[in-house]
């Protein structure tokens, strides 16, 4: 097990007291939430040196920004109906 350190917040009290209705609902804490923030913070760094190695672009992108470059084209769930249908008559003969 991990030793834990008790730390002191301060926080704006409508942030907290919303997260902390929605992480009820969860079974979380709010402690549960900051240190996973702080996990991805101090990931973030190899990340970059990551991105910088490979050439690749450091941002983040907003998920309007996500849904507007994905591929154009058919759904997913009608290929694979499509291969499902096609494996059954090949199978089942139907």
């Amino acid at each position: 097990m991990v030793k834990k350190v008790k730390v002191t917040l301060s926080l704006r009290e409508d942030l907290v007291k919303s997260l902390k209705s929605k992480l009820a609902l969860e079974e979380r804490t709010l402690s549960d939430v900051v240190e996973e923030s702080l996990i991805m913070y101090e990931e973030s760094e190899f990340i970059e040196k990551l991105c910088e190695v490979l050439g690749l672009e450091k941002r983040f992108y907003t998920s309007s920004e996500v849904k507007a470059d994905r591929p154009r084209g058919s759904k997913a769930e009608e290929i694979v109906r499509e291969v499902r249908d096609e494996r059954a008559k090949r199978l089942f003969g139907y």
